[in-house]
């Protein structure tokens, strides 16, 4: 999942997708311009937005989302821990989602990369229903003659949602948080990731009818807008569960294949061609589309048509292969020993199409998805016959 990115907490890249801007504005008319002021104004047969609900629902808006982003940190931060690296959290319209690379070598990293998203939304709601109490208590006291009302009904608002969020999330259907502290169960009771994957998507497909069933019933006794909101989520989970199904899947049928055995053989061009050399004479006429740069003696680097995107066509005769090639200290590379499935991991938190393979200091070959999506198909072909 691609997204603007805005920041980095942790090393890890902070970005929001194209239907972030969509809830996120959904989330301030709903608020801002609905809730809010009822609830300022609780006594009024009819009321109007005003500075004070606008600002409320903007900055719920902000710490709701803020609140999404610190469960996802909280997972991200424990992966970190246990040596799996985190490359971004994207904010989108159902939440958010931490990339991590790999999946967890055992049940228990599973399960302590699973349960840390719902304790800190739990800290959290605890934290804000904290607030929302002792403002309820000064409020009481006449302390600040009912200037408290805007933050009292921020705290309630926070702390009903992480607290919702919380709750949802433990719902043990994968790929939810609980469906991961289930998988992570079932796996240690079975010592087979497959096995516990299969019936925990199962239980994550029917949290999903459920949902879905729920929003028929509630547009049929009027409350259509959040039975739509159900059925959104539901066939949102059923395609997760699903597609974390057939991953789990995928990635066992990787494990035990070293890398040199999908790995596709490296040549080398010089560093002093030109661009436009370097087009005619190899890309054009190649099936390779990844090269590595040597001066006959060191790996200097790699090239391929990414790289060339960057060169205008009045340049390709001027500005030569060592100047827009991938200098090989930028790179993560492979060993012909890995196994392929650390590839599909260091792939994962890479933006190359393909990574080198290095045997003694020289690159051997290269492996990206091309390589494995081939060897997927022809796994599965064979498997038919």
């Amino acid at each position: 999942m691609r997204g603007w990115r805005i920041g980095k907490i942790m090393g890890i890249d902070i970005a929001l997708d194209a239907s972030w801007f969509l809830i996120f504005f959904l989330l301030v008319y709903t608020l801002g311009f609905i809730q809010f002021p009822r609830d300022l104004h609780p006594g009024r047969f009819r009321v109007s937005a005003d500075a004070i609900s606008i600002t409320l629902g903007i900055a719920a808006s902000v710490l709701l989302f803020a609140s999404v982003l610190a469960h996802e940190l909280s997972h991200s931060w424990m992966a970190i821990q246990l040596g799996t690296s985190v490359k971004r959290i994207t904010l989108f319209i159902f939440g958010g989602v931490a990339q991590i690379a790999g999946e967890p070598d055992r049940p228990l990293s599973e399960f302590l990369i699973a349960i840390m998203g719902p304790l800190m939304s739990v800290a959290l709601a605890a934290l804000f229903g904290a607030a929302w109490l002792w403002l309820r208590i000064l409020d009481s006291a006449d302390v600040a003659n009912g200037m408290l009302t805007p933050l009292i009904l921020l705290t309630g608002i926070l702390a009903q949602v992480n607290g919702s969020l919380a709750l949802f999330n433990l719902a043990p259907g994968f790929p939810l948080d609980g469906g991961r502290v289930l998988r992570a169960i079932l796996w240690g009771a079975t010592h087979s990731i497959a096995t516990a994957t299969k019936w925990a998507s199962r239980v994550g497909q029917l949290i999903a009818v459920l949902l879905i069933g729920s929003a028929f019933i509630g547009f049929f006794t009027g409350f259509g807008i959040g039975g739509i909101w159900n059925a959104f989520i539901g066939l949102f989970l059923w395609n997760a569960a699903n597609e974390g199904y057939r991953q789990t899947l995928m990635v066992e049928s990787l494990r035990g294949v070293s890398v040199s055995q999908l790995m596709t053989r490296a040549e080398a061009v010089s560093p002093d061609l030109t661009v436009g050399e370097f087009v005619e004479q190899y890309l054009l006429r190649q099936r390779d589309q990844t090269f590595v740069v040597t001066d006959g003696f060191a790996f200097l680097g790699v090239i391929g048509t990414s790289n060339i995107r960057n060169v205008s066509r009045p340049e390709w005769n001027i500005r030569r292969v060592r100047d827009v090639m991938t200098p090989s200290t930028s790179l993560q590379v492979l060993n012909p020993s890995d196994s392929v499935t650390t590839a599909l991991a260091r792939l994962a938190n890479s933006d190359a199409e393909e990574l080198p393979v290095l045997d003694a200091g020289q690159v051997v070959g290269f492996i990206g998805q091309n390589e494995l999506a081939r060897y997927l198909r022809l796994n599965a072909e064979r498997k038919q016959m």
